[in-house]
């Protein structure tokens, strides 16, 4: 058997064979770092996106009692400006109450200190009359004498009077008057005078 036939196994040069190229060992840190890290990352979003979730399911389960805390604080925010409002309002009719009543006694001092106001009052009623040719005036005892003085001033002072009698009324407070005519009556007794002063007050109020 020559050469050329001989067994290409017993003709191969081993020699032609190269060593493999060791691997690097950073070349296999670098995909397991990137890999770690891409795991940590992934945890976190995990983490947070559970947290969120967490939060929202207690928030919404929470809400109904938050909003039964917020409705009760705001009825009583509501109660607090009603009895505030409802008190002001007492305090200001108790107020007008007490100027009325002080007005009153004021009005029953002055009377009584200056008793010829009475005529100023009862020429006032005069003066409201549309007819007045017959005349009664009913006075407080106490402010007979005073009336029935100035009844000749009542005459030529305001004319169209032809007759005027004053009568004595005990029911009739000192200060006031009642002024009779065949067509009505004018009131000026303190009590009314003073009642028309109440409640132009309240409806001044009420506006």
């Amino acid at each position: 058997m020559s050469d050329a036939a001989a067994d290409p196994v017993t003709l191969y040069a081993f020699e032609q064979l190269e060593p493999p190229r060791p691997v690097a060992l950073r070349e296999v840190e670098d995909p397991l770092e990137a890999a770690r890290a891409e795991a940590e990352q992934i945890r976190e979003q995990a983490r947070a996106e559970g947290f969120a979730a967490g939060q929202a399911a207690a928030l919404a389960a929470a809400q109904p009692g938050l909003d039964a805390a917020v409705a009760a604080l705001q009825a009583a925010v509501a109660g607090v400006e009603q009895v505030r409002e409802e008190t002001a309002a007492k305090v200001e009719r108790d107020a007008i109450e007490l100027a009325l009543q002080l007005a009153e006694k004021i009005v029953a001092g002055a009377l009584a200190v200056e008793s010829e106001r009475i005529v100023d009052v009862v020429r006032g009623a005069l003066r409201r009359l549309a007819e007045r040719r017959r005349v009664t005036i009913l006075v407080n005892p106490d402010d007979l004498e005073t009336v029935r003085e100035a009844t000749d001033s009542f005459v030529t002072g305001l004319g169209g009077i032809e007759h005027c009698e004053v009568q004595a009324e005990r029911r009739i407070a000192p200060g006031g008057a009642l002024v009779r005519t065949e067509e009505g009556q004018i009131d000026a007794t303190v009590a009314t005078q003073l009642m028309r002063a109440r409640e132009l007050v309240e409806l001044e109020l009420g506006e």
